[in-house]
């Protein structure tokens, strides 16, 4: 054994190999992150551990989540599981993280972990149409968030129609080119069931089997004008509900959308409102 204990060369050469391994993941989950693609597991293997001999997964993952943390503000965490399913009487939220715990994780994506008041002074441009998509995303979940954290897929089309999507995610040239007075109720109902075909798509919510229940659809936007003006769009989605989905659980956390509710309501973000959206939320939402 060397004296002083020092590392032998053989420590040494395991050690090098993975820092240099773990510079490597952190440049492939920076352009999965730049690409919008999850950071997959056999991608991984194929782009970092290609021809790297036995380096153990684990210590791989921890360094490189230790330099996104201190050189990029970000953390690579489990992109949960698309759910098909809705069983109410449990918090949707927390029974989907923990049933994405109790599975091998295969995919991660990169999360923000910087406090707020740094997350505050980044000056982070965006072309206008990534502005207005995540607006609009943010609206959705928002009025999903508020709903006991899912909502009739009747009544969100009805909401969606009222917000008046971003033309930037419809799909018909037809459509773009309509001016919004004159568009008839066919293609407002057409532009709407895009948007939201456009969010599932992009992960932000998924679209459910309900399981039925005393929870269905009672939250604070679920009235009953609301239900019977849904049901008139003839949507035929009876059975179906909208929950979040992955990039939504990994993008917002609970006290992030009750301080985008309180900008939005223009309402002051403080404990009495934390505390009237938490029962809507359906749990205690904590800073």
């Amino acid at each position: 054994m060397p004296r002083g204990g020092s590392e032998t060369p053989e420590a040494q050469d395991v050690g090098n190999d993975l820092e240099r391994l773990s510079i490597k993941l952190v440049r492939y989950a920076l352009a999965c992150q730049a690409s919008g693609k999850p950071i997959r597991r056999e991608g991984i293997r194929a782009q970092v551990l290609s021809g790297a001999g036995t380096t153990k997964f684990k210590p791989l993952m921890e360094r490189a989540n230790a330099m996104l943390k201190n050189d990029f503000g970000l953390e690579m965490v489990p992109l949960p599981v698309h759910e098909k399913t809705l069983v109410y009487g449990d918090n949707t939220q927390s029974t989907q993280q923990a049933n994405a715990q109790a599975k091998a994780v295969n995919k991660w994506v990169l999360q923000n972990v910087l406090p707020d008041k740094a997350r505050l002074k980044l000056d982070l441009e965006q072309d206008e149409d990534k502005d207005a998509i995540f607006g609009f995303a943010a609206t959705v979940l928002s009025l999903i968030f508020v709903n006991n954290m899912s909502l009739p897929s009747d009544q969100l089309i009805m909401y969606v129609r009222r917000l008046g999507p971003p033309r930037c995610i419809w799909s018909s040239d037809t459509s773009r080119n309509v001016i919004e007075e004159s568009r008839s109720d066919a293609q407002l109902d057409s532009a709407a069931r895009e948007s939201v075909a456009y969010l599932v798509n992009q992960g932000y919510i998924d679209r459910v089997t309900s399981s039925g229940g005393a929870g269905a659809g009672q939250g604070v936007m679920g009235d009953t004008q609301a239900t019977q003006r849904a049901s008139d769009l003839g949507d035929g989605d009876s059975g179906f509900e909208y929950v979040w989905g992955p990039s939504a659980k990994t993008q917002f956390q609970p006290m992030d959308m009750a301080r985008f509710i309180a900008e939005m309501t223009d309402k002051e973000c403080n404990a009495d409102f934390v505390k009237t959206i938490s029962r809507a939320y359906g749990r205690n939402i904590t800073s």
